[in-house]
């Protein structure tokens, strides 16, 4: 669960460390934030008519997933058939048959 601070509480807190007014205690125990994607992401721009955005994010509501990740998925997908590479993660493509099922591509 994250907390909102105001602009008064970080200034002061800000302040109250700054003078050295700030305790620690080893012993209290602290929740960590989540541990950061494995891989940084890079964002990557392109340009799509309207209709095709909406059958992606259409198809990515189907998913449960982001549409973000369905087209990191695609992508993946893409480039391994490109490169003839066999080595490609069972959630994609089984993400992959149900979309191709769905859309009357499977043979």
């Amino acid at each position: 669960m994250s907390q909102q601070y105001s602009d008064d509480q970080i200034s002061a807190a800000a302040a109250a460390f700054a003078a050295g007014d700030v305790t620690y205690h080893e012993g209290v125990r602290v929740t960590l934030p989540p541990a950061p994607e494995a891989e940084p992401m890079v964002p990557l721009g392109i340009r799509v008519p309207p209709a095709l955005a909406q059958r992606v994010r259409a198809a990515a509501d189907q998913a449960g997933i982001p549409y973000s990740q369905l087209i990191r998925e695609w992508i993946e997908l893409g480039l391994t058939d490109m490169a003839g590479d066999l080595t490609v993660s069972v959630a994609v493509l089984r993400r992959a048959i149900a979309h191709a099922a769905q859309s009357g591509h499977a043979a």
